[in-house]
């Protein structure tokens, strides 16, 4: 088996030195370590390796593993700027017409309540809300309507809601559909948890309200 001479070995990397400099220059007074990565100052003698500590300068200037400046932003030493990794071009996310009220998602099309944290991808459905709430695959609603989740739209802002018209009587509230009244002590009417209110399920749930209030002298509970 034929093996390489120390000659041809030496020719070898010094071929790959020079390919190697030619990419990334120290300064004038500076030395490459042997990975022509690093740059010391001249009077280092030798840059990096065994012993660097105690050459003229000390670790500071001849120690490869004390240099963390480019030689674009610093004096020796350094490192050649052509071998630092060049950072990734800042992302700039796609513009959405999502409310403000909502979180985008990547494309900046589908819009997630905010308590999800993130909106749509891998595991949304393991969020805050759920997958109703987080996962973007089955929402089409547009954000115009009020919906959410919903699909934005340049009508960002849903439409002024107005309460349906009640005619419940002094001291009452009525439910969200305007047809049942409860005591006002209930806070609100009807809903969940509606038993737990003052006043109970027969006061606060709108589903055991079934006597008109004209039947009740216009006294709560009733219905319109």
């Amino acid at each position: 088996m034929m093996s390489l001479s120390s000659s041809a070995l030496f020719v070898l990397f010094a071929v790959f030195a020079n390919i190697h400099r030619s990419l990334a220059e120290c300064p004038d007074t500076g030395i490459f370590d042997w990975s022509n990565t690093y740059c010391c100052p001249d009077t280092c003698g030798t840059c990096g390796g065994d012993g660097c500590h105690l050459r003229p300068g000390g670790a500071t200037s001849c120690c490869t593993s004390r240099i963390t400046e480019t030689c674009d932003v610093a004096n020796l030493p350094c490192i050649a700027t052509e071998h630092m990794d060049t950072p990734d071009p800042a992302v700039t996310p796609p513009p959405t017409y999502c409310p403000t009220d909502t979180i985008p998602d990547a494309s900046g099309e589908k819009c997630c309540v905010e308590s999800c944290g993130t909106c749509g991808g891998f595991g949304c459905n393991t969020r805050p809300g759920g997958q109703w709430a987080c996962c973007t695959s089955t929402v089409t609603a547009l954000c115009s309507t009020g919906a959410r989740p919903c699909v934005a739209d340049d009508d960002t802002e849903p439409p002024t809601y107005t309460p349906p018209p009640t005619g419940c009587p002094t001291g009452s509230i009525a439910d969200g559909y305007g047809a049942k009244c409860c005591a006002a002590s209930c806070g609100s009417c009807g809903g969940y948890g509606c038993h737990l209110r003052p006043g109970g399920a027969s006061n606060c749930c709108s589903g055991n309200i079934t006597v008109s209030c004209s039947a009740n002298n216009y006294q709560p509970p009733c219905a319109l």
